[in-house]
Protein backbone atom coordinates (compact mmCIF):
# COMPACT_ATOMS: atom_id res chain seq x y z
CA UNK A 1 0.00 0.00 0.00
CA UNK A 2 1.27 3.69 0.01
CA UNK A 3 3.44 5.13 2.11
CA UNK A 4 2.81 8.52 3.49
CA UNK A 5 5.14 11.13 5.43
CA UNK A 6 3.25 12.97 8.23
CA UNK A 7 4.31 16.01 9.82
CA UNK A 8 2.36 16.87 13.07
CA UNK A 9 3.19 20.59 15.03
CA UNK A 10 3.99 19.37 18.03
CA UNK A 11 1.49 20.82 20.05
CA UNK A 12 -1.79 18.69 21.79
CA UNK A 13 -4.42 20.30 19.89
CA UNK A 14 -2.50 19.31 16.94
CA UNK A 15 -0.68 16.59 17.43
CA UNK A 16 -3.24 14.25 19.02
CA UNK A 17 -6.20 14.71 16.52
CA UNK A 18 -3.66 13.85 13.40
CA UNK A 19 -1.93 10.59 15.50
CA UNK A 20 -6.18 9.49 15.70
CA UNK A 21 -6.65 10.13 12.18
CA UNK A 22 -3.22 8.03 11.10
CA UNK A 23 -4.68 5.53 13.46
CA UNK A 24 -7.78 5.51 10.89
CA UNK A 25 -5.61 5.22 8.09
CA UNK A 26 -3.14 2.77 9.40
CA UNK A 27 -6.27 0.86 9.48
CA UNK A 28 -7.13 0.96 6.21
CA UNK A 29 -3.79 -0.57 4.98
CA UNK A 30 -1.23 2.76 4.64
CA UNK A 31 2.07 2.47 5.51
CA UNK A 32 2.74 6.05 7.54
CA UNK A 33 5.93 7.12 8.68
CA UNK A 34 5.43 10.24 10.80
CA UNK A 35 8.27 12.42 11.73
CA UNK A 36 8.78 13.37 15.74
CA UNK A 37 11.71 14.88 17.58
CA UNK A 38 12.85 12.95 20.84
CA UNK A 39 10.73 14.72 23.25
CA UNK A 40 7.35 13.59 21.32
CA UNK A 41 8.40 10.37 20.97
CA UNK A 42 6.73 8.52 23.52
CA UNK A 43 3.43 10.22 23.06
CA UNK A 44 3.01 7.86 19.02
CA UNK A 45 3.40 4.63 22.02
CA UNK A 46 -0.18 3.67 21.30
CA UNK A 47 -0.27 4.26 17.74
CA UNK A 48 3.14 2.66 17.16
CA UNK A 49 2.46 -0.84 19.18
CA UNK A 50 -1.26 -1.18 17.41
CA UNK A 51 0.13 -1.12 14.07
CA UNK A 52 3.52 -2.36 13.35
CA UNK A 53 3.15 -0.83 9.22
CA UNK A 54 3.34 2.51 11.04
CA UNK A 55 7.25 3.66 12.09
CA UNK A 56 8.78 7.27 13.78
CA UNK A 57 11.04 9.20 12.22
CA UNK A 58 13.06 10.78 14.84
CA UNK A 59 15.08 14.26 14.33
CA UNK A 60 16.78 16.16 17.12
CA UNK A 61 14.58 19.37 18.08
CA UNK A 62 16.73 22.18 15.98
CA UNK A 63 17.87 24.32 18.91
CA UNK A 64 16.54 28.16 18.89
CA UNK A 65 17.77 31.06 20.92
CA UNK A 66 14.56 31.82 22.61
CA UNK A 67 13.60 28.11 23.39
CA UNK A 68 14.08 27.08 27.02
CA UNK A 69 16.18 24.20 26.69
CA UNK A 70 14.58 20.75 27.22
CA UNK A 71 11.14 21.99 25.57
CA UNK A 72 10.18 20.81 22.24
CA UNK A 73 5.94 20.83 22.44
CA UNK A 74 3.65 23.86 22.41
CA UNK A 75 2.08 22.52 25.93
CA UNK A 76 5.25 24.13 28.01
CA UNK A 77 5.00 27.53 26.08
CA UNK A 78 2.26 30.50 25.67
CA UNK A 79 1.47 31.16 22.10
CA UNK A 80 3.96 33.99 21.80
CA UNK A 81 6.34 31.53 20.82
CA UNK A 82 4.99 30.42 18.11
CA UNK A 83 7.07 31.79 15.72
CA UNK A 84 10.06 30.66 17.42
CA UNK A 85 8.69 27.03 17.33
CA UNK A 86 8.12 27.36 13.60
CA UNK A 87 11.53 29.12 12.79
CA UNK A 88 12.94 26.00 14.68
CA UNK A 89 11.25 23.14 13.05
CA UNK A 90 11.96 24.79 9.69
CA UNK A 91 15.38 23.38 10.19
CA UNK A 92 13.90 19.86 9.75
CA UNK A 93 13.62 20.77 5.75
CA UNK A 94 17.20 19.61 5.27
CA UNK A 95 17.36 16.38 7.22
CA UNK A 96 14.15 15.29 5.35
CA UNK A 97 14.92 15.54 2.42
CA UNK A 98 17.82 13.76 3.06
CA UNK A 99 15.99 11.03 4.39
CA UNK A 100 13.69 11.20 1.58
CA UNK A 101 16.30 10.84 -1.01
CA UNK A 102 17.71 7.59 0.96
CA UNK A 103 14.63 5.92 1.67
CA UNK A 104 14.63 2.70 -0.76
CA UNK A 105 10.86 2.92 -0.86
CA UNK A 106 9.96 6.73 -0.44
CA UNK A 107 6.25 8.74 0.43
CA UNK A 108 3.98 9.02 -2.79
CA UNK A 109 2.34 12.09 -0.41
CA UNK A 110 2.75 13.99 2.45
CA UNK A 111 0.25 14.94 5.48
CA UNK A 112 0.99 18.13 7.33
CA UNK A 113 -0.16 20.74 9.72
CA UNK A 114 -2.45 22.94 8.16
CA UNK A 115 -1.21 26.06 9.92
CA UNK A 116 2.08 25.52 11.36
CA UNK A 117 4.08 23.58 8.93
CA UNK A 118 5.01 25.97 6.15
CA UNK A 119 7.87 24.94 5.32
CA UNK A 120 6.67 21.18 4.33
CA UNK A 121 4.68 22.37 1.16
CA UNK A 122 8.18 23.73 -0.83
CA UNK A 123 9.64 20.74 0.31
CA UNK A 124 6.93 18.53 -1.10
CA UNK A 125 6.97 20.82 -4.51
CA UNK A 126 11.03 20.21 -4.08
CA UNK A 127 10.35 16.09 -4.07
CA UNK A 128 7.81 15.88 -5.96
CA UNK A 129 5.08 14.37 -4.14
CA UNK A 130 1.36 15.40 -2.98
CA UNK A 131 0.94 17.80 0.09
CA UNK A 132 -2.54 16.93 2.28
CA UNK A 133 -2.92 19.52 4.89
CA UNK A 134 -4.59 18.62 8.11
CA UNK A 135 -6.43 21.32 9.96
CA UNK A 136 -7.32 19.87 13.46
CA UNK A 137 -10.21 22.70 13.51
CA UNK A 138 -13.98 22.25 12.21
CA UNK A 139 -14.75 24.16 8.73
CA UNK A 140 -15.81 27.07 10.48
CA UNK A 141 -12.79 27.49 11.91
CA UNK A 142 -10.59 26.68 9.50
CA UNK A 143 -12.19 29.27 7.19
CA UNK A 144 -12.36 31.96 9.94
CA UNK A 145 -8.44 31.81 10.89
CA UNK A 146 -7.71 31.46 6.97
CA UNK A 147 -9.29 35.14 6.33
CA UNK A 148 -8.00 36.20 9.71
CA UNK A 149 -4.53 35.36 8.22
CA UNK A 150 -5.05 36.56 4.61
CA UNK A 151 -6.18 39.98 6.18
CA UNK A 152 -3.11 40.28 8.14
CA UNK A 153 -4.74 39.98 11.49
CA UNK A 154 -3.03 38.74 14.49
CA UNK A 155 -5.00 35.77 14.76
CA UNK A 156 -2.63 33.75 17.26
CA UNK A 157 -1.64 36.71 19.38
CA UNK A 158 1.64 38.16 18.08
CA UNK A 159 1.62 35.42 15.09
CA UNK A 160 0.66 36.27 11.51
CA UNK A 161 1.47 33.16 9.04
CA UNK A 162 3.91 34.23 6.17
CA UNK A 163 2.79 31.52 3.93
CA UNK A 164 -0.73 32.67 3.81
CA UNK A 165 -2.14 31.17 0.45
CA UNK A 166 0.06 27.59 1.46
CA UNK A 167 -3.59 25.47 2.23
CA UNK A 168 -4.97 26.81 -0.74
CA UNK A 169 -2.03 25.78 -3.22
CA UNK A 170 -2.06 22.28 -1.78
CA UNK A 171 -3.34 18.73 -3.10
CA UNK A 172 -6.56 18.27 -0.56
CA UNK A 173 -7.39 19.92 2.85
CA UNK A 174 -8.63 17.56 5.69
CA UNK A 175 -10.81 19.44 8.11
CA UNK A 176 -11.84 17.48 11.48
CA UNK A 177 -15.54 17.91 11.09
CA UNK A 178 -18.53 15.86 9.63
CA UNK A 179 -20.73 16.17 6.81
CA UNK A 180 -24.21 16.49 8.87
CA UNK A 181 -22.63 19.67 11.21
CA UNK A 182 -21.12 21.72 8.48
CA UNK A 183 -21.83 20.87 4.83
CA UNK A 184 -23.10 24.14 3.79
CA UNK A 185 -19.27 25.57 5.10
CA UNK A 186 -17.86 22.63 3.28
CA UNK A 187 -19.31 22.95 0.45
CA UNK A 188 -18.41 27.18 0.68
CA UNK A 189 -14.88 26.07 0.81
CA UNK A 190 -14.84 23.39 -1.97
CA UNK A 191 -16.61 25.89 -4.38
CA UNK A 192 -15.91 29.46 -3.60
CA UNK A 193 -12.60 29.52 -1.70
CA UNK A 194 -10.86 26.75 -2.99
CA UNK A 195 -12.08 25.94 -6.27
CA UNK A 196 -11.84 22.14 -6.16
CA UNK A 197 -13.47 19.16 -4.16
CA UNK A 198 -10.49 17.89 -2.44
CA UNK A 199 -11.87 18.92 0.89
CA UNK A 200 -12.75 15.46 3.08
CA UNK A 201 -14.95 16.06 6.78
CA UNK A 202 -13.18 13.07 8.02
CA UNK A 203 -13.79 13.29 12.23
CA UNK A 204 -14.78 12.93 14.79
CA UNK A 205 -11.60 10.95 15.37
CA UNK A 206 -12.16 8.67 18.18
CA UNK A 207 -8.97 7.17 20.82
CA UNK A 208 -7.01 5.00 19.79
CA UNK A 209 -8.01 1.68 20.42
CA UNK A 210 -11.45 3.31 20.96
CA UNK A 211 -10.32 3.41 24.65
CA UNK A 212 -11.05 7.33 26.13
CA UNK A 213 -8.86 6.42 28.80
CA UNK A 214 -5.67 6.67 26.70
CA UNK A 215 -6.06 9.98 26.16
CA UNK A 216 -4.96 10.32 30.05
CA UNK A 217 -1.40 8.74 29.05
CA UNK A 218 -1.11 11.61 26.52
CA UNK A 219 0.77 14.49 28.13
CA UNK A 220 2.62 14.29 31.27
CA UNK A 221 1.32 13.33 34.80
CA UNK A 222 -1.50 13.84 37.50
CA UNK A 223 -1.89 15.10 40.73
CA UNK A 224 -4.55 12.09 40.53
CA UNK A 225 -4.53 8.43 39.90
CA UNK A 226 -7.37 7.51 37.21
CA UNK A 227 -8.45 4.64 39.43
CA UNK A 228 -9.03 7.75 42.41
CA UNK A 229 -10.94 9.99 39.88
CA UNK A 230 -13.59 7.13 38.68
CA UNK A 231 -13.91 6.00 41.64
CA UNK A 232 -14.89 9.26 43.09
CA UNK A 233 -17.46 9.90 40.23
CA UNK A 234 -18.42 6.43 40.81
CA UNK A 235 -19.68 7.59 44.60
CA UNK A 236 -21.60 10.28 42.93
CA UNK A 237 -25.43 8.84 43.14
CA UNK A 238 -27.26 11.40 41.13
CA UNK A 239 -26.22 10.74 37.35
CA UNK A 240 -25.48 14.36 34.92
CA UNK A 241 -24.87 16.17 38.66
CA UNK A 242 -21.34 17.01 38.19
CA UNK A 243 -19.29 20.06 36.33
CA UNK A 244 -16.28 19.64 34.76
CA UNK A 245 -14.04 22.49 34.21
CA UNK A 246 -11.05 22.22 32.10
CA UNK A 247 -9.41 24.63 29.39
CA UNK A 248 -7.43 22.55 27.22
CA UNK A 249 -3.35 21.89 26.69
CA UNK A 250 -2.66 25.77 25.99
CA UNK A 251 -4.79 27.76 28.50
CA UNK A 252 -3.03 28.44 32.06
CA UNK A 253 -5.56 30.68 34.03
CA UNK A 254 -4.34 34.08 35.94
CA UNK A 255 -4.50 34.02 39.69
CA UNK A 256 -7.84 36.52 39.27
CA UNK A 257 -9.49 33.85 37.22
CA UNK A 258 -8.73 31.23 39.39
CA UNK A 259 -10.28 32.95 42.22
CA UNK A 260 -13.29 34.15 40.29
CA UNK A 261 -13.50 30.13 39.10
CA UNK A 262 -13.30 28.76 42.89
CA UNK A 263 -15.35 31.77 44.48
CA UNK A 264 -18.22 30.02 42.21
CA UNK A 265 -17.80 26.71 42.39
CA UNK A 266 -17.71 27.10 46.52
CA UNK A 267 -20.77 29.21 46.56
CA UNK A 268 -22.66 27.37 44.07
CA UNK A 269 -23.10 24.26 45.95
CA UNK A 270 -22.43 21.88 42.82
CA UNK A 271 -20.23 18.93 42.98
CA UNK A 272 -17.56 18.83 40.46
CA UNK A 273 -13.88 18.05 38.41
CA UNK A 274 -11.84 20.54 38.35
CA UNK A 275 -8.67 20.54 35.48
CA UNK A 276 -6.30 22.98 36.78
CA UNK A 277 -3.38 23.25 33.74
CA UNK A 278 0.81 24.11 35.35
CA UNK A 279 1.35 27.19 34.53
CA UNK A 280 3.84 27.47 31.42
CA UNK A 281 7.16 27.78 31.14
CA UNK A 282 8.91 31.16 28.69
CA UNK A 283 6.31 33.43 30.74
CA UNK A 284 6.73 35.95 33.19
CA UNK A 285 5.42 35.70 36.25
CA UNK A 286 4.52 32.55 36.18
CA UNK A 287 3.57 32.13 40.40
CA UNK A 288 0.36 34.19 39.02
CA UNK A 289 -0.50 31.90 36.48
CA UNK A 290 -2.83 28.19 38.21
CA UNK A 291 -2.80 29.19 41.67
CA UNK A 292 -5.32 27.56 43.65
CA UNK A 293 -6.59 29.81 46.03
CA UNK A 294 -5.50 28.91 49.89
CA UNK A 295 -7.79 26.34 51.63
CA UNK A 296 -10.13 25.84 48.75
CA UNK A 297 -9.44 22.36 48.47
CA UNK A 298 -10.44 21.74 52.24
CA UNK A 299 -13.13 23.78 51.89
CA UNK A 300 -14.82 21.78 48.99
CA UNK A 301 -13.69 18.66 50.29
CA UNK A 302 -15.87 15.97 49.15
CA UNK A 303 -17.82 17.90 46.72
CA UNK A 304 -15.12 18.38 44.74
CA UNK A 305 -11.96 17.19 43.13
CA UNK A 306 -8.86 19.29 41.77
CA UNK A 307 -6.52 17.65 39.46
CA UNK A 308 -3.43 19.13 38.94
CA UNK A 309 -1.60 18.42 35.73
CA UNK A 310 -3.38 15.88 32.96
CA UNK A 311 -6.79 14.90 33.06
CA UNK A 312 -8.45 11.68 31.28
CA UNK A 313 -10.69 14.74 29.83
CA UNK A 314 -12.75 12.26 27.42
CA UNK A 315 -13.25 9.39 29.80
CA UNK A 316 -14.15 12.24 32.51
CA UNK A 317 -17.26 13.84 30.24
CA UNK A 318 -18.24 10.39 29.10
CA UNK A 319 -19.05 8.99 32.67
CA UNK A 320 -22.85 9.11 33.40
CA UNK A 321 -22.27 11.93 36.31
CA UNK A 322 -20.79 14.05 34.33
CA UNK A 323 -23.65 17.13 32.86
CA UNK A 324 -21.79 19.98 31.83
CA UNK A 325 -18.63 21.23 31.02
CA UNK A 326 -16.92 24.48 31.41
CA UNK A 327 -14.63 24.94 28.09
CA UNK A 328 -12.61 27.23 26.31
CA UNK A 329 -14.21 25.80 23.89
CA UNK A 330 -11.00 24.33 21.44
CA UNK A 331 -12.18 21.99 18.72
CA UNK A 332 -11.22 19.23 19.81
CA UNK A 333 -12.27 20.12 23.42
CA UNK A 334 -15.84 20.82 21.99
CA UNK A 335 -16.24 17.69 20.43
CA UNK A 336 -15.26 15.60 23.24
CA UNK A 337 -17.51 17.20 24.75
CA UNK A 338 -20.57 16.39 22.53
CA UNK A 339 -19.58 13.10 22.00
CA UNK A 340 -20.40 12.67 25.33
CA UNK A 341 -23.89 14.41 25.34
CA UNK A 342 -22.63 17.12 28.14
CA UNK A 343 -24.15 20.75 28.27
CA UNK A 344 -21.24 22.89 27.26
CA UNK A 345 -20.88 26.43 28.96
CA UNK A 346 -18.36 28.12 26.93
CA UNK A 347 -15.58 30.66 27.54
CA UNK A 348 -13.94 31.47 24.40
CA UNK A 349 -10.60 32.89 24.57
CA UNK A 350 -9.01 32.75 21.46
CA UNK A 351 -8.16 31.59 17.89
CA UNK A 352 -11.07 29.23 16.48
CA UNK A 353 -12.69 29.64 20.04
CA UNK A 354 -14.97 32.41 18.93
CA UNK A 355 -16.01 30.52 15.52
CA UNK A 356 -16.60 27.31 17.28
CA UNK A 357 -18.72 28.94 20.59
CA UNK A 358 -21.00 31.18 17.26
CA UNK A 359 -21.24 27.58 15.81
CA UNK A 360 -22.79 25.80 19.00
CA UNK A 361 -24.69 28.77 20.92
CA UNK A 362 -25.89 30.83 18.18
CA UNK A 363 -26.57 28.77 15.23
CA UNK A 364 -27.12 25.05 16.43
CA UNK A 365 -28.45 26.16 20.59
CA UNK A 366 -26.20 23.05 22.32
CA UNK A 367 -24.46 25.14 24.21
CA UNK A 368 -24.24 28.20 26.29
CA UNK A 369 -22.16 31.52 26.76
CA UNK A 370 -20.46 31.98 30.00
CA UNK A 371 -17.81 34.27 29.40
CA UNK A 372 -15.67 35.47 26.43
CA UNK A 373 -11.36 36.59 26.34
CA UNK A 374 -8.29 35.11 27.57
CA UNK A 375 -7.77 37.95 30.29
CA UNK A 376 -11.29 38.25 31.41
CA UNK A 377 -12.08 37.77 34.47
CA UNK A 378 -15.91 36.02 34.84
CA UNK A 379 -18.58 37.49 37.75
CA UNK A 380 -18.14 35.06 40.39
CA UNK A 381 -22.37 35.58 41.48
CA UNK A 382 -23.47 35.07 37.85
CA UNK A 383 -20.74 32.35 37.23
CA UNK A 384 -22.42 30.32 40.01
CA UNK A 385 -25.72 30.29 38.94
CA UNK A 386 -25.25 29.16 35.46
CA UNK A 387 -22.68 26.82 36.69
CA UNK A 388 -25.57 25.29 39.17
CA UNK A 389 -28.64 26.24 36.38
CA UNK A 390 -26.46 23.55 34.23
CA UNK A 391 -27.05 20.34 36.28
CA UNK A 392 -30.25 21.38 38.11
CA UNK A 393 -32.29 23.77 35.98
CA UNK A 394 -35.07 21.82 33.85
CA UNK A 395 -34.64 24.71 31.33
CA UNK A 396 -31.30 23.34 30.34
CA UNK A 397 -32.48 19.91 29.31
CA UNK A 398 -33.68 21.09 25.83
CA UNK A 399 -29.95 22.22 25.20
CA UNK A 400 -28.67 19.34 26.72
CA UNK A 401 -31.08 16.88 24.34
CA UNK A 402 -29.85 19.16 21.63
CA UNK A 403 -26.22 18.14 22.64
CA UNK A 404 -27.10 14.77 22.95
CA UNK A 405 -28.52 14.39 19.33
CA UNK A 406 -25.81 15.91 18.24
CA UNK A 407 -23.43 13.68 19.73
CA UNK A 408 -24.66 10.65 18.40
CA UNK A 409 -24.36 11.95 14.89
CA UNK A 410 -21.22 12.60 15.43
CA UNK A 411 -20.48 9.30 16.54
CA UNK A 412 -22.76 7.85 13.77
CA UNK A 413 -20.72 9.72 11.08
CA UNK A 414 -17.46 7.78 12.56
CA UNK A 415 -19.02 4.44 12.19
CA UNK A 416 -19.01 2.06 9.80
CA UNK A 417 -21.55 3.31 6.94
CA UNK A 418 -21.08 6.95 8.28
CA UNK A 419 -20.78 9.95 6.47
CA UNK A 420 -16.78 10.22 7.68
CA UNK A 421 -15.69 6.62 7.64
CA UNK A 422 -17.14 6.63 4.23
CA UNK A 423 -14.97 9.45 3.18
CA UNK A 424 -12.19 8.03 5.16
CA UNK A 425 -12.55 5.32 2.72
CA UNK A 426 -12.62 7.20 -0.61
CA UNK A 427 -9.85 9.55 0.79
CA UNK A 428 -7.51 6.45 1.27
CA UNK A 429 -8.53 5.23 -2.22
CA UNK A 430 -7.98 8.63 -4.23
CA UNK A 431 -4.61 9.35 -1.99
CA UNK A 432 -2.68 5.59 -2.90
CA UNK A 433 -4.01 5.89 -6.96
Amino acid sequence: MAHVLVIPYPAPGHLFPILDLCNQLALRGLTLTILVTPKNLPLLKPLLSLHPSTEALVLPFPSHPDIPPGIENMQELPLSFIPSILSALSKLHDPVLKWFQSHTSPPIAMITDSFFTPWTHPLACRIGIRNVVFSPLNAHGTLGLWNALENGLKACENFVVENRAIDKVSWGVICNTFNELEEEKLDHIKRKVLGHDRVWALGPFLPIGNDPLTASKKCGGSSILERDIFAWLDSCRVDNSVVYIGFGSQITLTRHQMNAIADALESSGVRFVWSVKDPMKGVNNMDEYGVIPDGFEDRVAGRGLVIKGWAPQQAILQHRAVGSYLTHCGCNSAIEGLLAGVLLLTWPMQADHFDNTKLLVDQLGVAVRVCEGLKTVPDSVNLAKVLAESVNNVAQHERTAQAMKLGKLALSASKPGGSSHTALDEFVKKLSN
